[in-house]
């Protein structure tokens, strides 16, 4: 169901409970200060480790990475001929790893030796007459040598994550399997098969003994990594029923660990209507490691439908998504995990008698998950695809549909 909307008290309220519990930075301060176009929409974007370089997928199948202080930008293109949904980098931030829809993983250097220029050939409104002094001559900077190219998949290769020791990669696809490889010859070590559905992503956790996934259904997974055995799986609700054409459709677009591995957060959709005409809702779904139970949805202010492309843990703790809205326009919202847990089945309502009746005793799932609104929420002109902080927490950029990537500073 959806919420109701809150009134303007109790917003406030909550927007000032979620400024305290920021601490450091104030998202309420979020401005947007640069602003990168391209002439195709954006499929994803990533920060590499330093914070400056921006790298985004495009759905002309080009990598793209801006330097966010000069604003150069340059193409990799020549390994996929499909979308780039997911991008990582080395434990050294010396490579950058893209997962296509090809079924293909690429491993590029973040900073090539090699960087070719190519002439643009100029249109004829861009070229000056014989008054006006010659038009400048355009160029585009290429990277086409890839370090290696993996056939991950077969079908969609939806993601790749490179584990917190360095050993391991870990992939997904529409094969339904999830394999891990030797990072440094890319050598297949382990297959973890289960998944009904398509699987839309997988993580190593921070201490390297697990991994966790989730699919189409919306169903997570935790295994364990070294005997490649599946020890838990929960239901998010993820997932839906679009009747309009007789399919089932969801699940998740974005996964992350926090810090200390204590939670994984995953973004995606829920109460599906009609998939295809953005009739759905936002979701994002907080699991905590250390019970392996789903701790609290995520619900958007305005319930307006579409999808939850991205989810980031903050280093202050307070958890931030990116959403993609039925109308075109986006949000990134923030939400504070430190509310109270109201206790369930403690209060009483009346029925149609004026008698008071005792609620119904919820279910495990009910009494353990959480519904909670953001805090603050920043408003952008166009869809959201994907999001990424900086180390530090004090930057932020964001993918969106009209092929800009944009800077936000807090």
């Amino acid at each position: 169901m959806r919420f109701d909307d809150t009134q303007d008290a109790s917003d406030a309220a909550t927007e000032a409970a979620g400024t305290e519990a920021a601490g450091k930075v104030d998202p309420a301060k979020a401005k947007e200060v640069k602003k990168f176009t391209h002439g195709e929409a954006l499929t994803n974007c990533r920060l590499d480790p330093t914070g400056r370089y921006a790298f985004a997928g495009a759905e002309d199948f080009g990598v793209y990475r801006w330097n966010l202080e000069t604003g150069e930008k340059v193409v990799y293109r020549g390994a996929h001929d499909s979308w780039v949904r997911r991008i990582d980098f080395s434990n050294d931030g010396l490579h950058v790893f893209t997962s296509g829809w090809d079924g293909r993983v690429a491993v590029w250097e973040v900073e090539p030796d090699s960087v070719r220029k190519i002439g643009i050939p100029v249109e004829a409104g861009d070229k000056a007459d014989d008054k006006k002094e010659p038009a400048e001559p355009k160029v585009e900077l290429v990277v086409d040598s890839p370090v290696r190219i993996v056939e991950a998949h077969r079908g969609f290769s939806r993601w790749v994550h490179a584990g917190p020791n360095g050993k391991y990669i870990a992939t997904c696809g529409n094969d339904k399997v999830i394999r891990l490889w030797d990072a440094r010859r890319w050598k297949l070590k382990k297959e973890f098969t289960g998944h009904g559905r398509h699987p839309y992503a997988v993580m190593i956790h921070p201490d390297g003994q697990s991994l966790v996934s989730e699919d189409l259904m919306g169903e997570i997974f935790i295994w364990n990594a070294k005997s490649g055995q599946r020890v838990k799986e929960l239901k998010s609700g993820m997932t839906g029923f679009d009747n309009k054409f007789q399919a089932d459709m969801g699940g998740a677009r974005d996964m992350a660990f926090n810090q200390d591995g204590s939670l994984v957060g995953c973004a995606g959709i829920t109460n599906v209507v009609n998939s295809f005409a953005g009739q759905q809702d936002p979701i994002i779904c907080i699991v905590d490691w250390n019970s392996q139970e789903i701790q609290s949805h995520l619900r958007t202010k305005s319930n307006a439908p579409g999808v939850a492309w991205g989810v980031r843990f903050h280093p202050d703790g307070f958890v931030v998504g990116a959403m993609g809205n039925q109308n075109g326009k986006g949000t990134v919202e923030f939400w504070s995990l430190a509310e109270e847990v109201p206790e369930s089945g403690s209060q009483e309502k009346s029925d149609s008698t004026g008698e008071q009746a005792a609620e119904e005793t919820p279910t495990e799932e009910e009494k353990k998950t959480r519904e909670i609104k953001p805090f603050h929420v920043v408003q952008v002109d166009k869809a959201v695809r994907g999001i990424d902080f900086t180390e530090d927490g004090l930057r932020f950029i964001v993918a969106c549909s009209d092929g800009s990537l944009r800077v936000y500073d807090m």
